[in-house]
């Protein structure tokens, strides 16, 4: 869309260069995304890296938007409160080089703040509007030659590629639309929508697990959709029942949502017959009976998955050095906890090579340990306190925004019964009729009173308090949650590796400047001695 009106990232760059240089301001880093800020929790790496550029070096003053849209389309409340977060303490003004500056201390200046992004969020939904609506007739519109349903993008399942037409003009620009064909590449002697068919029938169907699946693919040497050897995951994905019914030639929409959980099946958009079926209808529900029957199993015996487990250092955090995948949580008998490179329960070790197994206590007293230091050298307890009273203060100011509409109402209701009580003094208005809205406006009055919460303030923290938590970090970092701990962790921890062959890890520090430490295995570390 942005690029239809000529707003393509290269152009939004020239025209905010242009302004810069108008204005002399001189630009020190250049940051450009394409994905959108609309859904929430959706991976926006490089503006990260701008506010974190922004919070931590003293230098910069100013961020440039081509409009505040390509900032945030957050709520207004949660837009506002980002930006004057940058400009309150951190020193950092937002300008916008399609929107109007405004006074954000003059009350019309407020007043066009909030409109501005009230109109960037009302925009990005409108927009999210008609798109769905758009896709959801897409996949339901034939192609006139094919017959087959028209897709509304991504890759297509293993075993199928895509096919583009080109299907009239707009604009002055091509109509391309795609459908899914089966994909008669040659792969290890066979094409690989019947490597497809083969996982699925003769494997999966027979009740065959995803180790086994795995195993027989990377033998053969299938290549995976992305990269050179399958993983249980992989599969796992390919065998849920939304990729299932595509195998079977039906179209699925509509299967995540905003936030990128699953939508209820009552939700997805399912179109019959939307491109040719690798597996019949009476295969697809055998398929989904036999997984229905293994559900009950551990999707990888041993191994921990769970944002809640208590291998802190998984989740990615944790690398190979020698592959880069993550290294995982292994429990073995009597309760010892490893982590080990993921290529191991993933794919038997393919892409990377003999595992070793790092103690997870070890490793985690150790993290812990660099931790409290950074945090000892680098924290300033007036900053930091001033730091969570004001995140304390927005969480309170959004808990209790409801309260401030209910006393809005209860003011509007008490205004109400005073106009019609001098209206029946007057003698202005119908005495049957004042008596019945009078009932109705002091039962209103009487259910917003009950509703309303007591006032209060919000709750803050001291600089003695922050003292003593810093000085107590260990014992106060035992008693959270492992949730909580995973959490502490991501914020001061930038990085891990292990280095198989020297068995030696790198912990990387968050800090203006890396702070790295290392540990060499001696004792502690064990080679691969028992097989997975």
């Amino acid at each position: 869309m942005q690029e239809a009106k000529g707003l393509s990232i290269t152009e939004q760059r020239k025209e905010l260069l242009a302004l810069a240089k108008r204005d002399g301001i001189e630009v020190v880093h250049e940051f450009g995304e394409a994905c959108s800020a609309y859904k929430e929790g959706a991976p926006r790496p490089e503006f990260n890296r701008m506010m974190q550029l922004a919070k931590e070096d003293s230098t910069i003053n100013t961020i440039l938007v081509h409009d505040y849209s390509r900032l945030t389309r957050e709520p207004f409340y949660k837009a506002i409160q980002l930006v004057r977060d940058l400009q309150e303490r951190f020193g950092v003004d937002v300008v916008s080089l399609s929107d109007p500056p405004f006074d954000r201390e003059s009350a019309s200046g407020a007043f066009v703040e909030a409109f501005t992004y009230a109109k960037n969020a009302f925009f990005s939904r409108e927009v999210a509007l008609h798109t769905k609506k758009g896709c959801r007739a897409n996949i339901r519109s034939r192609d006139p030659e094919t017959g087959w349903c028209y897709k509304n993008g991504g890759k297509p399942l293993f075993g199928y590629r895509l096919e583009r037409f080109k299907r009239g003009e707009s604009h002055f620009r091509d109509i391309i639309k795609t459908i899914w064909v089966p994909d008669e590449t040659i792969v290890a002697s066979r094409p690989v929508c019947e490597w497809a068919r083969a996982m699925l029938v003769d494997l999966a169907m027979t009740g065959k697990s995803l180790d086994q699946i795995r195993d027989f693919l990377n033998k053969a040497g299938v290549p995976a959709p992305k990269g050179e050897y399958w993983s249980c995951s992989s599969i796992n994905s390919m065998l849920e029942s939304n990729c299932l019914l595509k195998y079977a030639g039906f179209g699925v929409w509509n299967v995540h949502s905003r936030h990128g959980r699953h939508n209820p099946t009552a939700e997805w958009e399912i179109v019959e017959n939307s491109h040719e079926a690798l597996i019949t209808e009476e295969e697809l529900g055998r398929i989904l009976t036999v997984r229905e029957g293994l559900r009950s199993a551990r999707f990888d015996k041993g191994y921990h998955r769970s944002r809640d487990s208590d291998f802190l250092l998984s989740g990615g955090l944790f690398k190979c050095g020698r592959c880069g995948s993550n290294l995982t949580g292994l429990r073995r008998a009597g309760d010892l906890r490893y982590y080990v490179c993921g290529s191991h329960p993933n794919r038997r070790g393919m892409g990377c090579g003999k595992a070793v197994y790092v103690p997870a206590g070890f490793i985690e007293e150790e993290v812990v340990k660099y931790a409290k230091k950074l945090l000892n050298r680098l924290v300033d307890p007036r900053s930091l306190a001033r730091r969570i009273n004001s995140k304390l203060a927005a969480e309170w100011n959004n808990t209790h925004l409801p309260s401030n509409t209910i006393r809005q109402r209860l003011q509007e209701v008490r205004k109400g019964i005073t106009n019609i009580n001098l209206g029946v003094e007057a003698g202005s208005v119908d005495l049957v009729w004042a008596a019945s809205r009078l009932r109705e406006l002091k039962r209103e009055e009487a259910s917003l009173e009950g509703s309303q919460p007591s006032q209060g303030k919000p709750p803050q923290i001291d600089i003695k308090c922050i003292r003593e938590l810093l000085d107590r970090f260990e014992t106060v970092f035992k008693v959270g949650t492992n949730s909580e701990k995973k959490a502490i962790l991501r914020n001061l921890v930038d990085r891990m590796t292990m280095a198989p062959e020297s068995l030696e890890i790198e912990i990387v520090l968050k800090a203006p400047e890396p702070l790295v430490h290392r540990l060499v295995a001696g004792a502690g570390f064990e080679p691969a001695t028992f097989g997975l």
